[in-house]
């Protein structure tokens, strides 16, 4: 797994002599990581929160205009600015209700999207559109991607074992036996999805 999200971040790793992204070893200071006013989250005022990424001029651009803050915020790479800029557009997010700001964007080519639920991404219209998602054995999960057109992929996947479902024969497998395994049960050291069970 770590050997995985390392390969996925082969970007940032690739990219660290870049100074415009990466010029600061701080975590929330640099263009990628939040540090930057047009490449972040807000709340709204409901609680909820949008996402961000307006890097290109032309998005940023579309990106103030629907904050209405044309004129109002500091050039978008002066990054000694970044701090008032994101604190001016923080202010200004909170005013409106994640669904009015969605509202706002949603003819707007400025790359500003709200963040979803978990069930909510399932059900966005965009998502059902693309058949993102798929109702697997009961519950929804993320449909194979890339979508091939000549070799399509499908998904497997069985419903996850209950917590403790395998307990009994892990416990077996590595040498405990039956009445230390009952008792380990009954004193709730591991879990066991019917603890009335007669082992």
């Amino acid at each position: 797994m770590v050997d995985g999200t390392a390969y996925l971040g082969s970007f940032i790793y690739n990219s660290l002599d870049m100074g415009l992204l990466w010029q600061h070893p701080e975590r929330g200071r640099n263009l990628l990581d939040s540090g930057a006013p047009f490449y972040d989250t807000y709340q709204t005022s409901d609680g909820r929160f949008m996402a961000v990424g307006a890097i290109e001029p032309k998005f940023y651009q579309t990106f103030i205009e629907g904050l209405q803050l044309e004129g109002k915020l500091p050039l978008p790479f002066d990054v000694e600015q970044w701090p008032k800029a994101k604190e001016e557009i923080a202010r200004v997010f909170l005013t409106k209700t994640q669904s009015e700001w969605c509202e706002t964007f949603k003819d707007l080519d400025a790359c500003v999207t709200p963040v979803l639920t978990v069930d909510e991404a399932v059900h966005h219209p965009h998502n059902k559109e693309r058949k993102t998602f798929i109702f697997n054995d009961g519950v929804y999960e993320p449909s194979p991607a890339p979508k091939l057109s000549r070799s399509p992929g499908h998904s497997e996947s069985k419903i996850q074992p209950k917590i403790g479902e395998h307990s009994v024969e892990v416990l077996q497998e590595v040498g405990y036996s039956q009445t230390e395994i009952q008792e380990m049960i009954s004193n709730g050291v591991v879990d066991h999805p019917d603890m009335k069970s007669s082992l």
